[in-house]
This record gives C-alpha cells, sequence and structure tokens, in this order.
C-alpha cells in the first residue's frame, strides 16, 4: 500500500482562491439610498438605472423620505448606477454608484446620498461625515 502523498500545489489552489474571494469586497451586496433633505414640501423626481443590469423605474420621493435599493456585484464585473434626478426647474443626471469609486469610501457597503438645493452630498465613512460631490 502506497502512503498518501502530500502535493502542495493541491492545497495551495484551494487556498489562494479563497484569499482572492475574501478579500475581494464586490462579493457581498451594496445598498444606495437618496435622502430628499430639499426642505419645505418640495418633492425630488428621480429615475435610476444601470446600464448594466436593469431600470428601477421612476418615483417621487417626499421630503424627508429615501428610495433606496440592493444590488450585488459578481466577481469580474462591475457596477454602475445613474440617476435622473429634478425639482423645480433643475434636472440633472447623476452617477450614484460606480464600484471603482465608491466601493470603499461608502463604508459597510451602503452609499448614502443626501439631495440638497445646492447639489450631493455623500457620506464618506473615512470623515464621517457627508461631502459634496456633485453640483446642480
Amino acid at each position: 500500500m502506497t502512503p498518501w502523498k502530500f502535493d502542495e500545489q493541491m492545497i495551495m489552489f484551494p487556498l489562494v482562491l479563497l484569499v482572492i474571494i475574501c478579500s475581494h469586497p464586490t462579493v457581498n451586496g451594496f445598498e444606495v439610498f437618496l435622502i430628499n433633505n430639499l426642505g419645505g414640501n418640495t418633492n425630488l423626481a428621480v429615475h435610476c438605472f444601470s446600464p448594466q443590469v436593469k431600470d428601477l423605474g421612476s418615483r417621487v420621493i417626499l421630503p424627508g423620505d429615501d428610495f433606496h435599493w440592493e444590488f450585488s456585484i459578481n466577481i469580474g464585473t462591475t457596477a454602475e448606477y445613474e440617476c435622473d434626478m429634478g425639482y423645480g426647474n433643475k434636472q440633472k443626471r447623476f452617477l450614484v454608484f460606480a464600484e471603482r469609486r465608491d466601493a470603499l469610501r461608502c463604508g459597510n457597503q451602503k452609499c448614502y446620498w443626501r439631495v440638497d438645493r445646492d447639489g450631493l452630498y455623500l457620506y464618506i465613512k473615512e470623515v464621517d461625515d457627508y461631502q459634496k460631490q456633485f453640483s446642480w
């Protein structure tokens, strides 16, 4: 009877694969929040979509409310979500999620966008505060 031989390659490949999968932040899901902080009785009209995945449809976010969605990113793919937003005479398209830009800065894989009258603010985990990213 031949004793079982330990083959380093047999053990190393699964370990390397496990390290890659566990260290890749996009294996988990993400969540994006749009918060209407326009004040007063100002509603925010939004239409969000991903060119790669799907159309999330149009909706109206009431003052102080939010709209949010969840999604996962498969290894080897990327994700982007854009939203057409408007109130009063202001209207613009914003890139509210880009994996390469936002995966690390959003924190806990949740991106919080606060929509104000002067633009969009993203909560940046590293500085523990909202920072303006886009103007109208």
